[in-house]
Order: C-alpha cells, then sequence, then structure tokens
C-alpha cells in the first residue's frame, strides 16, 4: 500500500518529499544540537509536511501548512517554552564578601594575582589600583571567575581610593 502510494508520484512530488524531507533533517539535527528548543516547531512542521507532500498535497498547500503550523505551534507554545526555559541566577554565599574589607596576605603584583584574606577565607585577588603590598587593606570589588577584584583603602581617613 506505501508503494502504492509513490507509485504515481511525479517529479515535483518527489521535489517536495526531498526539500521537506532535509528541512525536518536539518531542523532535528539543530534541535539535538542546542538545549534552547530552538527548532522544534519547524521540525514537527515539517514532519507533518512531509507526510502530506507523500500523499500527493500540492506544492503550495505545503508550503501553507508548513508556515501555519510552524507558527500555530510557535505561538501555542511559546509562554511554556519561555517558562520552561528561563534561567534563574544562582547566587552563592561568595557574593557576601563583596563590599567587604580584608587584608593582602600575598603581594598582589600590578597585573598579577595575590591573595588576600577575608571573612575568613583566603582568596586569588587581582588589583584595580596596580601594585598592592602585603598587609596593606583593601575591599573587595567584585568577583571575577576564581578571583576577587580589590581596591586599596587609605588608613589614614578610612576611604576607598576611587581611580
Amino acid at each position: 500500500m506505501i508503494l502504492a502510494i509513490f507509485e504515481g508520484m511525479d517529479s515535483l512530488g518527489w521535489t517536495m518529499l526531498v526539500i521537506w524531507g532535509v528541512i525536518f533533517i536539518a531542523t532535528l539535527i539543530i534541535e539535538l544540537a542546542t538545549s534552547d528548543l530552538t527548532t522544534i516547531w519547524f521540525c514537527i512542521s515539517s514532519a507533518i509536511t512531509l507526510v502530506c507532500a507523500a500523499l500527493q498535497a500540492h506544492p503550495g498547500l505545503q508550503v501553507v501548512i508548513f508556515v501555519f503550523l510552524s507558527i500555530a505551534l510557535v505561538i501555542a507554545t511559546r509562554p511554556l517554552t519561555k517558562k520552561m526555559m528561563q534561567t534563574e541566577i544562582i547566587h552563592t554565599n561568595a557574593d557576601k564578601i563583596i563590599d567587604m574589607n580584608g587584608v593582602v596576605t600575598v603581594e598582589i603584583p600590578e597585573d598579577g594575582i595575590g591573595e588576600i584574606k577575608v571573612d575568613n577565607n583566603l582568596w586569588r585577588a587581582i588589583s584595580n589600583d596596580g601594585k598592592i603590598e602585603a598587609g596593606e587593606k583593601v575591599v573587595v570589588k567584585s568577583i571575577s571567575g576564581n578571583k576577587v577584584v580589590v581596591s586599596k583603602i587609605d588608613t589614614k581617613n578610612d576611604e576607598i581610593k576611587i581611580l
């Protein structure tokens, strides 16, 4: 029975079948390569349109079916996929040290990495203010990867130097 469907197919029918097959495979590969549900709607639409092509629907109707299904699926599932794909920023306890004062334990060279102690923990540190000697007080400005970015504290009047 399946062979009977394909027996009377002309060259345009075969061409449309191949086109929808290629679109299906391409969108499936893209979907499997990403984790964002980027082409799932087009993959489903092209699979359904591929069946229409196998049933020898008019090529114009196939395009209309593909476009209509793609738009309908995007509209119908967008709120659900948007909700599912929301990435929540997971804060670690490390964020609490921002704006805290610390002491340099290993000299921080200009354009280099040193070490500070803040909140009873040792951190690799880089400086906004150039070279900072061991023993100097600093304030944590931000965290960059596994290092903290620090600035010197002016111990004479306890103000932060802003460069």
